[in-house]
């Protein structure tokens, strides 16, 4: 469809992009009046996206022009000057009006004059920069990103003054244009790498993007997994480490997490804190994460093949103790281990929706509660709760929230196994497990790459943080191979 050129006369434009508006409310039309050159101007806004202070200044400015005796300009010559700081792109027809008006931006058009200017005077409803919600260190810089891409970026080149980091923005979406923004170092990026990333986010079709979450399941290797590909993060910190590791961070306006890609199993393990403590605590806490994994996911699938199909496994004395915990539940293991463990996840849901300090309450008190009457009312045995306690607590301690889901996930499908097959189906579970891990790739990167033993910096930095040495020694940052 051909584009439709601008009335000269205020009236007709008016009245032009009324109809193609729609007539809605929240546009607003208004005149003014530069009486040095006896012609009307017309603003034209979305009502709540201005900087009113700002518009206010350029209306008195134009309101009080007077033509100059000796130097006279022309109206034309007299808008420019008057709007030179906020002046964006020149205005030509009324598609490209409605798009700017739209986007944020204020139009301003001249009596006589055919085209229009847009002008930035949008104002960016943010919140303050604060503390991440979800990747809280006790040590450690306790600034975190917001919604505001432009906020975001200018937070990362505060960290980092360095001028190999590159930043591309493009517009995104068909209905509604999202801004996303690839950031990455110059020389420590591998060409295929980037390549790959542009090519992903240029092939995604997608109406609107509300979220980075929305665009990191379009781009990912592969959606049958439970695992994310990608690693995410609401922190500076950890974007300037995997900055410098090479990967590539992907940011979208509206969204206060940042994507890194590739991503390993390991690197979604390691938390600020290991490398803000002492290296003692740091491996400790890391080694901790790997156990608590195991846990989470094969604690309860354990318990039940042990009780069901192997108790001559269990010490005498303790498969005579787990006899009379159970002597009055009428459910076998695996049906008392489900209801306990959709209960507790049912809670944890709950505490999550609800405003905090309910949620909190919901989830201390609802937990104790439940489990005492399931009980009491001989439903489970005492030794179950103890169990889905463990696993509960087990599986907080995992630092990023969407690798902590998969393996919660995954925690019921070890006790199927375990339900069907004892021992040899846990073992079957862990080995199915480890393969579909080893299967698994990010950006073409062997997403469990650093579980390979090879090479002294791979174990320096997968399973324990050693200390840096002073001189010549490693980086911090996890090591990963790079793409030739």
């Amino acid at each position: 469809m051909k584009s439709k050129p601008l009335h000269i006369k205020l009236d007709q434009k008016q009245e032009k992009l009324k109809s193609k508006l729609n007539m809605q409310d929240d546009v607003v039309f208004k005149q003014i009046f530069i009486p040095g050159y006896e012609v009307s101007g017309l603003f034209v806004f979305v009502n709540g996206t201005m900087d009113y202070p700002a518009f206010n200044e350029i209306v008195l400015d134009l309101s009080a022009a007077q033509v100059e005796s000796r130097q006279p300009v022309s109206i034309e010559q007299l808008v420019i000057s008057k709007i030179c700081s906020v002046r964006e792109q020149d205005v030509e027809t009324y598609e490209t009006a409605i798009e700017h008006i739209f986007d944020g931006k204020t139009l301003l058009f001249i009596e006589g004059m055919a085209n229009g200017y847009a002008l930035n005077l949008e104002k960016e409803k943010v919140r303050t920069l604060g503390e991440p919600s979800t990747e809280r260190v006790v040590r450690g810089p306790k600034l975190g990103f917001i919604e505001s891409l432009q906020e975001n970026i200018g937070l990362i080149r505060q960290y980092s003054n360095h001028p190999n980091l590159i930043v591309k923005q493009q517009k995104f979406g068909t209905m509604e244009k999202r801004e996303v923004a690839l950031i990455y170092y110059e020389g420590k990026a591998s060409d295929s790498l980037l390549k790959e990333v542009n090519k992903r986010i240029n092939e995604v079709k997608a109406t609107d993007l509300q979220d980075s979450g929305m665009l990191e399941e379009l781009i990912e290797d592969t959606a049958l997994t439970p695992f994310p590909q990608i690693q995410n993060t609401e922190r500076p910190d950890k974007v300037l480490a995997a900055l410098q590791e090479g990967r590539v961070v992907i940011m979208v306006d509206g969204s206060p997490f940042a994507l890194m890609a590739p991503t390993t199993i390991t690197m979604l393990l390691q938390s600020p804190d290991d490398y803000y403590e002492r290296w003692v605590a740091g491996s400790f806490l890391r080694i901790l994460r790997y156990l608590s994994l195991f846990v989470t996911v094969f604690l309860s699938g354990i318990y039940i093949s042990l009780v069901s199909f192997n108790p001559g496994l269990l010490p005498s004395e303790l498969a005579m103790t787990i006899a009379g915990t159970r002597e009055n539940v009428p459910f076998p293991p695996f049906v008392e281990a489900i209801i306990m463990e959709v209960t507790i996840e049912l809670l944890r849901e709950a505490g999550i929706r609800l405003p905090s300090p309910i949620g909190q309450t919901v989830g201390l008190v609802g937990g104790v509660i439940i489990g005492q009457a399931a009980v009491q009312a001989n439903i489970v045995s005492s030794l179950m709760v103890i169990i889905v306690s463990i696993t509960t607590i087990t599986s907080f301690t995992v630092p990023q929230y969407s690798f902590g889901l998969a393996f919660r996930a995954l925690r019921f499908g070890a006790m199927i196994f375990a339900a069907v097959l004892g021992l040899y189906g846990t073992t079957l579970f862990f080995i199915i497990v480890i393969s579909h891990l080893s299967k698994l790739t990010s950006f073409q990167e062997p997403y469990f790459q650093p579980m390979d033993f090879i090479g002294k910096k791979t174990w320096r930095d997968a399973f324990l943080r050693l200390p840096k040495r002073k001189k010549g020694g490693d980086s911090f940052e996890p090591v990963r191979r790079q793409n030739s």
